[in-house]
């Protein structure tokens, strides 16, 4: 479960994290690799559907997109139209709403996975 957020850090688990997150459905945190949405979009600031295949194997009930503090970090039409192809369900808000969205779908039982934007 997320502790706390501010600009640049994000705690997860009792973990300090001071880089974009991966939230697997088994609560293993891993660093986003923006490598795919950089090289379709020329910016990690758009979520491409390539970081979202490895999550999509694990067959979370939502995937949940943190956003970033301003609002930046912004859902590709790929992504979105996978994750509506498999049936997924996906919730993006400023990252501290998201965080607080995930815990309290934790809380209900869902299988959750997350990527986290930390910054703007």
């Amino acid at each position: 479960m997320f502790q706390e957020n501010r600009f640049r850090m994000v705690k997860f688990n009792g973990n300090n994290y001071s880089h974009d997150i991966v939230v697997h459905t088994d609560d293993i945190v891993e660093k986003r690799d923006k490598t795919g949405s950089r090289k379709k979009y020329g910016t990690s600031h758009v979520l491409s559907a390539e970081e979202l295949t490895d999550l999509l194997d694990e067959n979370p009930d939502i995937i949940i997109v943190g956003r970033g503090q301003s609002n930046m970090l912004k859902v590709g039409e790929d992504a979105a139209q996978l994750l509506s192809a498999k049936n997924v369900s996906l919730r993006d808000s400023p990252t501290p709403q998201a965080i607080e969205e995930f815990n309290e779908l934790k809380d209900q039982g869902k299988k959750l996975a997350a990527i986290i934007h930390i910054t703007c």
